[in-house]
């Protein structure tokens, strides 16, 4: 089986600049529009592989940071009309070779976007998102299941971004996308109704959000299971639903999921990387940053909910506390780890006393980390 194309690397010292469209350098009657809005165009984002034209200095930026300085080096020649193919067999050729970077294209694009949309940088997540579309219609055209995740990618940005209407005509265009196509990914319907979940939730429409979220958490549970760390997400969404309906028993029990879910993966996660540095280790499992991120997200608000809730002393916040900082230790952040784990043994200590073996599992794991 013919692997995936690896993309040339980036050139180091890329530099780019925006000048000021002059339309008189351009033939007369061409129409040049804005590569993210499709409005008229004011700007030229000029680097050493391509000129491309903005709406405004502000997209231009955001395009650049958000995925272009990626793949300028690439997308330059890509634009650029080939030499007259001599044969039947050179054109082939070359069309394949131009499908399978545009595959790669689409590849590197969704994994920026979701970077951006992780570290809550949602602006440079839309041109990230935006071309994963534009090459995936060019491969596989209109309407086509391979276009959701980015146009869920989207969607997700623009809930960011507070941009309701856009965030919910991307989710429309994907559901469409998916009632009529046959057996589609319970993956994608999760990630949909999740979507939708978080949309109606932020206007308001609360009994809609926790119908969406139940259902993103079925079809989760249906692709990885109830107790998987891709799950914890439906949970913790439908946490936040239930605190903002002010029922805080129903959020809490939630909550206490998500914990429970990432205290399980952690734990297991860690003692395999413990065994694998060993003699004889095998590989161990893999948080990716993406995930890690996310659930250093979710457990950080949790743990600030707990505080609001229950006491900043509380064993659940206690609780919180280690977990978060456990998944910091997993990532090598020791510093953030130690924090929290000193924070959490604190509370431990003057609620269980030293000897509980609750107490000793955290004092146990700070002496590991500062041994580190």
């Amino acid at each position: 089986m013919q692997g995936e194309m690896v993309l040339p690397p980036v050139p180091p010292n890329m530099t780019y600049r925006i000048e000021k469209l002059n339309p008189l350098a351009f033939p007369k009657g061409m129409d040049l529009r804005c590569e993210l809005t499709g409005k008229p165009a004011l700007v030229s984002l000029v680097s050493p592989f391509l000129s491309i034209h903005f709406a405004s200095r502000e997209l231009a930026t955001h395009a650049w940071e958000g995925v272009i300085r990626k793949l300028a080096h690439v997308l330059g020649p890509l634009l650029t009309p080939p030499p007259l193919a001599s044969s039947e067999e050179e054109r082939t050729r070359r069309f394949d070779a131009l499908q399978a970077t545009k595959r790669a294209l689409i590849a590197l694009c969704r994994d920026e976007a979701a970077r951006h949309v992780v570290q809550g940088r949602y602006e440079l997540a839309i041109p990230a998102a935006s071309y994963a579309l534009r090459f995936g219609t060019s491969i596989y055209g209109e309407g086509r299941v391979e276009l959701v995740p980015a146009l869920l990618m989207l969607a997700e940005a623009n809930l960011g971004l507070l941009h309701y209407g856009e965030a919910e005509s991307f989710l429309t265009k994907a559901n469409w996308v998916l009632l009529k196509t046959a057996n589609c990914s319970n993956a994608l319907r999760s990630q949909l109704r999740r979507n939708f979940g978080k949309l109606y939730a932020s206007q308001g429409r609360y009994e809609e959000a926790l119908r969406q979220l139940a259902d993103d958490v079925y079809y989760s549970s249906l692709m990885v299971g109830p107790e998987h760390v891709d799950t914890s997400g439906g949970y913790f969404q439908l946490g936040n639903v239930f605190f903002a309906m002010n029922r805080v028993e129903n959020a809490l029990a939630m909550y206490d999921k998500v914990v429970d879910i990432w205290y399980k993966c952690l734990a297991a996660v860690l003692a395999a990387s413990s065994k694998a540095d060993g003699a004889g280790g095998g590989p161990a499992p893999a948080l990716t940053e993406s995930k890690g991120s996310e659930g250093i997200e979710m457990l950080s608000q949790i743990l600030k909910r707990r505080e609001e809730c229950v006491g900043e002393t509380n064993l659940a916040t206690g609780e919180s506390s280690y977990i978060l900082g456990l998944l910091h230790q997993y990532f090598g952040e020791v510093q953030q780890a130690q924090a929290r784990m000193q924070a959490a043994l604190a509370i431990y200590e003057n609620r269980l006393g030293t000897d509980h073996h609750s107490t000793k599992d955290v004092a146990k794991s700070l002496e590991q980390l500062q041994g580190v």
